[in-house]
């Protein structure tokens, strides 16, 4: 499957590449939490000074995943054993978008989208 990427910028020399967008071919029937961890752990993501960047991984519009430089994997906000295939869209692809906060406390914001994926 093809997942598109796209990642905010973290520094305004960053900004020169912006979208930043790859594309990944991944297995269809690969979890999306194996695709993510996958995606994160190929430093497709920007670090920053001081080790604390924090990610929001949206997918449709709906938030997905919290990415932290500080942490060893993503957290989910959605089921991460669901399939690959089961995100795609019409043309069979897959479009991801990093959203950066930051060094906003990746914890505060995960629970804040867990809590409001939960209503």
């Amino acid at each position: 499957m093809k997942v598109h990427l796209t990642r905010d910028s973290v520094a305004m020399g960053d900004d020169a590449d912006a979208p930043h967008g790859a594309t990944r071919d991944l297995p269809a029937e690969m979890s999306a939490g194996e695709a993510i961890t996958s995606v994160v752990k190929s430093d497709y993501l920007a670090s920053i000074a001081g080790g604390k960047a924090s990610w929001v991984l949206t997918c449709a519009g709906s938030s997905i995943a919290v990415v932290a430089q500080q942490w060893e994997r993503p957290r989910f906000i959605t089921p991460q054993g669901v399939s690959l295939s089961s995100l795609a869209v019409e043309d069979g692809s897959i479009h991801w978008h990093f959203r950066y906060l930051a060094q906003r406390d990746p914890g505060v914001i995960f629970e804040e989208l867990k809590a409001a994926s939960a209503t």
